[in-house]
């Protein structure tokens, strides 16, 4: 386990410390629904222990949450980012991987959850999209044609009312 009181770690550092096996086991205690999908996991970590991290101006930090109890509780993978005192939480699930890498992990994570966690988690929330670039490439382009088609009144909708009422809720 990284463990650091003032030095930043970022998600490669996390990525570098790991060995898949030990992340293939967290990923099946963790989701084990996605058993199925454990060679698209090994092909996305081992992408990123070859991938250079890109770094940008946002200092997005990777934040980690348990959310909810009982058979509701889940994860919640986040980045954070804070512009002029003020917290903000994102959706990073179709973020390019080499950004993510040069993500900094919260300290809190860090010290609360074992490296392979942190890397299963994040793995989950890289492969929302699918487990190359290119199919979460895909997806983004398909999500800018909707809105393109939205904006420009070619898809038809329905009002939020007419909607609850088609579906008997008042």
């Amino acid at each position: 386990m990284i463990k650091s009181e003032t030095k930043k770690v970022f998600f490669k550092d996390v990525i570098k410390a790991c060995a898949f096996k030990k992340v293939k086991d967290a990923l099946l205690e963790l989701y084990p629904d996605q058993k199925k999908s454990i060679k698209g996991y090994e092909y996305v970590f081992k992408t990123l222990e070859l991938m250079r991290p890109r770094h940008s101006k946002e200092e997005m930090v990777i934040d980690i949450k348990r959310v909810g109890r009982g058979k509701n509780r889940h994860f919640s993978v986040s980045g954070v980012c804070t512009q002029k005192g003020i917290k903000q939480s994102y959706a990073i699930e179709y973020t390019p991987w080499s950004k993510w890498l040069a993500y900094e992990v919260d300290r809190k994570v860090i010290k609360k959850m074992p490296n392979e966690e942190i890397i299963a988690h994040c793995l989950w929330e890289m492969t929302f999209a699918g487990f190359t670039q290119d199919s979460i490439r895909r997806e983004i382009n398909m999500l800018k044609r909707r809105v393109k088609n939205l904006k420009e009144g070619k898809v038809k909708t329905i009002p939020y009312e007419e909607a609850m009422k088609n579906l008997g809720i008042k």
